[in-house]
């Protein structure tokens, strides 16, 4: 049976550390065919561009929540992304207006460097978010946003890059990082 538990988990040291350093947007079309898994981990991906978004300090997170109705026996998994890029400009307008109309393929760059698909399977959809200006001078002007998609698995991991000689997607010969580090 697949649903059989095959290892357990002891105590670990602390150093874990939370939140999200990058997330990188595409459209989901690209990523319809050509990416392969290997234990569960994304090895391949199709040639593609993707487009880097550096969320203000401590602003971006990655939630995976399973629902699961145990009367009718189905199981899926919320995929949630929230981030937010400061200052309002025109530039930034323009694409959240056209990043609310598409279907997205998401990657999340978490801080110890590890890279997650969001939306792998059917993709990912800009479900909230705020474009504000608050009322004092030292409050939010930019973009909160949140993106979500309804999988059938938890979000696969992408095969490791070395931080210490490559950068993201580097180990990806196909995929353009946009803008360029």
């Amino acid at each position: 049976m697949a649903c059989l538990l095959t290892q357990g988990f002891t105590l670990q040291c602390n150093e874990g550390i939370g939140g999200v350093k990058e997330v990188f947007l595409s459209n989901w079309e690209n990523f319809e065919s050509g990416v392969a898994l290997t234990a569960g981990v994304v090895t391949t991906l199709p040639t593609a561009t993707i487009y880097r978004y550096q969320p203000n300090r401590s602003t971006g997170a990655l939630t995976m929540t399973p629902n699961q109705n145990l009367e009718n026996g189905t199981l899926f998994f919320t995929q949630a992304v929230e981030f937010t890029l400061g200052k309002l400009d025109p530039d930034k307008h323009v694409e959240f207006n056209t990043l609310s109309k598409a279907k997205l393929a998401v990657f999340v760059r978490l801080y110890d460097d590890q890279i997650l698909f969001v939306g792998r399977t059917d993709g990912g959809f800009l479900t909230a978010g705020t474009y504000q200006s608050g009322k004092a001078k030292g409050d939010m002007s930019g973009y909160m946003c949140t993106i979500t998609a309804e999988e059938p698995e938890l979000c696969p991991f992408l095969d490791e890059f070395d931080p210490a000689t490559e950068t993201p997607f580097e180990n990806f010969a196909g995929i353009s990082v946009v803008p360029a580090y």
